[in-house]
């Protein structure tokens, strides 16, 4: 069986050559195949391009390759990404068959799964990842187009009733049109339904949200999954920012979120430029960096 791995992966495998300014701590592996199916408009794998995802290539390896490479590593986690091609449900629990062999801790990101397939993966897999994506019912319908806009939260809702809480994780995408009180909305819908939240930043080339915005995001994220109320997350933000000095100080919830193990170093990011999600601990320029960009004094 092939996989592809992102290249950052691979190059920490020592399964190809280059360098990194940030080293990933989980293993990011992606099952190939050919277009999605499911026409997001923000995902080359639309476009029928598997090299590519979230702005990283993915060099494509036979599993015999990369197994005891994944043993020997590191790498506190495996986190195996699926698209919407013919078969993949069947697919994934191949795959992860496989890469089980490892003992590392595996995350599944993958549309709709089966309560049935749902099942096969339990005693296999760690946690899955499910991609909301956009905020509000009408961003998904239009940036999700070949879905239900409802589909996955009823998918979500299944998987943390059959796996249990805090093993599903939410994908937000931040920047696509919502506002900042619909986003809030969203993610304290995910966390009462006993979904951990991990935001990712929009980036085309046409469009990048504004920073100050995703920090806020971030806070906002951050609050809700600490038992913060959509209304007094967004009183603070947009009134009372002075009071969140405190609470940014140690920096960390403008890290990656998401899976334990996870840092994703530049699935939001370009090399050279400032993270949105930190894949480690901030430095305390990069937290004064913040503090001036959120204008809080």
């Amino acid at each position: 069986m092939n996989l592809r791995l992102s290249v950052g992966t691979a190059m920490y495998l020592g399964l190809t050559t280059g360098g990194a300014m940030e080293a990933p701590t989980t293993a990011y592996l992606m099952i190939p195949g050919g277009v999605c199916r499911g026409g997001c408009t923000f995902c080359p794998q639309a476009r029928g391009d598997s090299r590519w995802l979230s702005r990283v290539t993915w060099p494509e390896f036979h599993t015999r390759d990369i197994i005891e490479p994944l043993k020997d590593s590191d790498l506190q986690r495996i986190c195996l990404q699926v698209s919407d091609v013919p078969d993949y449900e069947e697919s994934v629990v191949r795959a992860v068959s496989v890469l089980w062999e490892t003992g590392k801790p595996i995350s599944v990101s993958a549309p709709p799964l089966s309560d049935d397939t749902l099942e096969k993966l339990d005693g296999m897999i760690d946690r899955i990842g499910i991609g909301i994506d956009g905020a509000t019912d009408d961003i998904r319908a239009n940036v999700k187009k070949n879905y239900d806009p409802l589909v996955f939260w009823e998918y979500l809702g299944r998987a943390a009733k059959l796996l249990g809480p805090h093993r599903v994780t939410a994908h937000f995408i931040v920047g696509m049109g919502e506002s900042l009180p619909q986003l809030t909305l969203g993610v304290y819908r995910a966390v009462n339904a006993g979904a951990n939240v991990s935001l990712f930043s929009y980036m085309s080339k046409e469009h990048i949200p504004d920073i100050r915005y995703y920090r806020q995001a971030q806070m906002a994220s951050h609050l809700l999954s600490n038992g913060r109320t959509p209304t007094e997350i967004i009183e603070v933000l947009m009134e009372h920012p002075e009071e969140l000095g405190e609470m940014i100080a140690d920096g960390e919830m403008f890290r990656t979120r998401g899976c334990p193990g996870c840092n994703r170093p530049y699935y939001t990011t370009r090399p050279g430029e400032e993270h949105r999600n930190f894949p480690r601990p901030l430095t305390r320029v990069e937290l004064d960096k913040i503090i001036e960009d959120l204008s809080i004094v």
